[in-house]
């Protein structure tokens, strides 16, 4: 009979979670890993795998966070996409600011640019969140069209991609003073170009 955990995984992983996005892949040790998880080895491999197993794992967990506290904002069908659309990329600049006064960057950017994203299946992941990115927009521009909403010409697919590409340029843009000052611009130009 196997003996009861004696540590929360749930926890664990959003301790291993804060050490990836600071560290990033390669310079976070197992045993680092451990240390910040409260854990030993024989637990870490029990209960995640292993190393590359655990990041998957944390790529996972960020998608989930990314689902109910930032995409959330584009799923309200009655309300005004242009409002929607601008506090979805304000708060992704915000997210991109607070992660870099704690010494992070953007998880999945981070995980696009690293040497992980050479681990198939840490590419799978980052290829299945910009593909969830990507849909979440659709949706919601697609809605948008439906009442009538959008620009003229505009289609929802090819807009919901051009999103994804802005998101992506916010989050690099946010981590220096010039790039923020820009940001009301490309947020208000971004809005212009669908609606």
């Amino acid at each position: 009979m196997a003996r009861p955990k004696e540590f929360d995984p749930s926890k664990a992983l959003d301790q291993a979670l804060e050490l990836f996005l600071v560290k990033g892949y390669e310079a976070a040790s197992v045993q680092e890993l451990c240390s910040t998880m409260g854990i030993n080895r024989g637990s870490l491999y029990e209960t995640f795998g292993d190393k590359e197993a655990l990041f998957v794992a944390c790529l996972e967990r960020y998608r989930e966070k990314q689902e109910r506290e930032l995409f959330i904002t584009l799923e309200r069908n009655d309300a005004d996409p242009q409002q929607q659309l601008e506090a979805f990329l304000e708060a992704s600049a915000e997210s991109t600011q607070q992660n870099q006064q704690r010494g992070r960057g953007c998880f999945m950017a981070n995980s696009t640019l690293g040497s992980a994203a050479t681990l198939k299946p840490v590419l799978e992941r980052v290829e299945a969140y910009q593909a969830f990115q990507e849909d979440a927009l659709y949706r919601f521009l697609e809605n948008a069209a439906n009442r009538g909403l959008l620009r003229e010409g505009v289609q929802p697919r090819e807009a919901a991609r051009f999103l994804v590409a802005i998101k992506q340029g916010i989050h690099v843009a946010a981590r220096t003073a010039v790039g923020r000052e820009a940001l009301p611009d490309v947020r208000r130009m971004a809005i212009k170009a669908v609606f």
